[in-house]
């Protein structure tokens, strides 16, 4: 089996020009995010964001499940870190919110101590935020189906206000809305203004919300969990201003059943050695599977 490969890019040429960059600090911290090491996501599972785009791959997925990842992706520039840990701090701002309400639900990762202080273990289980210790750390709500070997993490499960829900945090900024709905801006371009006509989850982030609605109400069949919510509530905040607005939606399993049998046929090809066509173009393939075409 092959282990994790790099595609060389052009992350060398952006650390060479940083050094050549004539700031006081910024050239520096530059070259530091360019130089940490790349954090590789887990390609043992299927990933409820990728699998819900356009150019999601069987082929490409099936070749990543058996560890023969290839990543294409490069470094992230010091700016593009910077939108990233922005998003981040929104997440965690409003799981923040939830939990000193004490309705914030999910998996919780509490340091117990032992004997005086002398034994410390860290302890996991789930729970609602008015049960856990101050100091209990929030792991989220961790969602997967081992028959279709998809594994995610909602942001949130909301208990006590209404009727359960998940919650999807999405940090809004103009990048995003060229992405996923560039007919939201007007002649003049402007993200206020895009930002105002956005009236519903955009496309991907309803189908990632589907997915985990589906794979809570498969870990009931499984007798993993309890209960399954019925919806999910998405939160959108503009970084440009921090504003916000809400979008609930129903649980329609409908709506993702093509994206749970393809996961099936990637699984079941796995475990035959049977590698799938590309999902994208059968018979010429696509940018992601390229690599693994002879």
């Amino acid at each position: 089996m092959k282990k994790i490969q790099t595609i060389p890019s052009k992350n060398m040429s952006a650390f060479l020009d940083a050094n050549k960059k004539d700031t006081r600090l910024l050239g520096s911290v530059e070259r530091h995010i360019l130089g940490r090491p790349f954090e590789a996501r887990a390609q043992n599972v299927l990933h409820p964001s990728d699998i819900v785009k356009p150019e999601w791959c069987a082929l490409a997925s099936y070749h990543a499940l058996q560890g023969n990842y290839i990543e294409t992706r490069d470094k992230p520039s010091l700016r593009l870190q910077s939108i990233f840990d922005e998003g981040h701090a929104i997440h965690r701002k409003w799981q923040g919110y939830f939990r000193e309400m004490g309705v914030l639900y999910g998996k919780w990762s509490v340091l117990e101590e032992k004997d005086f202080g002398r034994i410390k273990e860290t302890k996991d289980y789930w729970a609602t935020s008015s049960d856990v210790p101050e100091h209990g750390e929030y792991k989220e709500v961790p969602l997967y189906s081992n028959k279709h070997r998809i594994a995610g993490h909602s942001d949130g499960w909301i208990k006590n206000i209404g009727k359960d829900c998940l919650i999807e945090i999405k940090s809004i900024g103009g990048g995003t809305i060229r992405l996923e709905e560039p007919s939201l801006f007007g002649a003049d371009n402007n993200v206020e203004s895009a930002w105002k006509n956005i009236r519903r989850p955009f496309n991907s982030h309803y189908k990632q919300g589907q997915v985990y609605l589906h794979l809570a109400h498969l870990m009931v069949e499984e007798g993993i969990l309890e209960s399954a919510p019925e919806e999910i509530v998405f939160l959108y905040e503009l970084k440009a201003d921090q504003s916000y607005k809400e979008f609930v939606v129903q649980y329609n399993p409908e709506h993702i059943a093509p994206i749970f049998e393809t996961a099936l046929d990637v699984v079941w090809a796995v475990d035959n050695q049977r590698p799938p066509v590309c999902s994208i173009n059968p018979m010429k393939g696509c940018k992601r599977c390229e690599p693994f075409r002879a």
